[in-house]
């Protein structure tokens, strides 16, 4: 049998992310290998790793899902952690609101998304999974 389970009011969509956001990002350069993007995820209970270019900024998400899609395809484990990149690096800024990220979750279709410090956008201070805000959303 199947029940409800009550959703959050509006009023708690106005929450701030750092209620939902989990501190600190895991990121690997663009020169790193699937494998050890797929080693960073195990060693460190996540479900993707953000893939940072020459300059430190974010290119985007190697997510659990898509090292398996590329292992299913045959890609080698020394294969480009760049190149297994499935989701680009969408952010919002750490004075957003739960109901902001999840508009950018919505419009992006995003399983991550950054939060940036507001001295200096896009400089990620956590992240924020769609399991996070699921779970948010059912307390």
């Amino acid at each position: 049998m199947l029940s409800t389970v009550p959703l959050k009011s509006a009023a708690d969509l106005d929450a701030p992310v750092a209620e939902v956001m989990r501190h600190g990002v895991i990121a690997l350069p663009s020169t790193a290998t699937l494998a050890e993007a797929a080693a960073a995820m195990r060693d460190n209970r996540v479900h993707a790793v953000l893939v940072t270019g020459s300059d430190g900024g974010p290119l985007g998400w190697v997510t659990s899902r898509g090292v398996l899609h590329n292992h299913a395809r045959d890609w080698s484990a020394d294969a480009s952690a760049a190149d297994a990149i499935t989701q680009p690096a969408a952010s919002v800024a750490s004075t957003a609101t739960v109901g902001d990220a999840l508009t950018v979750f919505v419009a992006t279709g995003a399983s991550h998304i950054l939060v940036g410090a507001t001295t200096a956008p896009g400089a990620p201070l956590g992240v924020i999974a769609d399991s996070d805000l699921v779970a948010f959303m059912a307390r």
